[in-house]
């Protein structure tokens, strides 16, 4: 395995670990659906988009007290601001939080749609709320403070976020170096680091995890919502810390070829 082709790797492996998850596109479209069904009153559609058991409301009943809290006029915009997914066994569960602005103003609405198996999704809850100004501020405040900064932070951060970086670069590093020395096993040794310290990079709340491997030695994560806050591990690069304490970063010995074995003596035969 050359060089480049080790450096790929793990640059492969660290783009695995750093991507995030995206929002299903079909289950913004779904929401959406559910939203203007809501707004023209079709109790008929969304019962036949419900499971059974929200079916069992009368939705006849409850569909204009929903309406209370949705805008008349058309929507002019939307956007996601959270959402989640879970499955157990073969039933799945997906909930979109959606933005709709309005002329009027903006309202909120969460839809959480189920399947089983290779079933249809159905809608299985529906919540809205009209988002008044100090609601819209009070969020814009908490996406600020959920934004990845160094000003005002503790020395406390400054101590994590600098020991993931480091963590990661001697795992990195170290690995690479091994792969070159051909040290196969601990190349792929040195890309764990092992228990882990995390940290809440918005609230500054700490805690320690001392059963835990953790690739490349650092996490860097966040939730799926905008106000969601940023979680920074570092954990110790044990393996890669042994790789250099034991001198492994040496060049293997020369394997030594068999000495040729030395004859036994002169043959000598007796006789005519």
């Amino acid at each position: 395995m050359t060089v480049p082709r080790i450096l790929l790797f793990l640059l492969t492996l660290l783009l695995a670990g750093c991507a995030l998850p995206k929002v299903d596109p079909e289950r913004e479209a779904q929401t959406d659906h559910v939203y203007q069904m809501m707004r023209r009153g079709d109790a008929a559609g969304l019962s036949a988009l419900a499971t059974p058991a929200l079916r069992q409301n009368d939705l006849n009943a409850g569909l204009p007290q929903i309406r209370m809290h949705l805008q008349t006029s058309e929507p002019t915009g939307a956007r996601t601001l959270g959402w989640t997914s879970n499955q157990v066994n073969a039933d799945v569960a997906y909930e979109v939080v959606r933005l709709y602005s309005h002329p009027e103003g903006e309202v909120q609405a969460k839809v959480l749609m189920v399947r089983n198996g290779e079933g249809p999704w159905q809608i299985d809850g529906m919540h809205v709320m009209r988002v008044t100004p100090q609601a819209r501020e009070a969020y814009d405040a908490s996406i600020e403070a959920a934004k990845f900064t160094l000003n005002g932070k503790s020395p406390v951060h400054y101590l994590v976020l600098l020991g993931a970086v480091l963590s990661a670069t001697l795992c990195v590093v170290t690995a690479v170096v091994a792969g070159i020395r051909r040290r196969w096993a601990w190349m792929f040794g040195c890309l764990f680091g092992v228990c882990q310290l995390s940290l809440n990079w918005t609230t500054g709340a700490v805690f320690f995890t001392p059963i835990h491997v953790a690739l490349l030695g650092a996490g860097f994560l966040k939730g799926l919502g905008a106000a969601d806050p940023w979680i920074l591990s570092a954990a110790i690069p044990l393996p890669a810390i042994l790789f250099w304490a034991l001198a492994k970063w040496r060049p293997k010995p020369p394997k030594r070829k068999p000495e040729p074995k030395a004859p036994d003596g002169p043959d000598i035969r007796w006789g005519a």
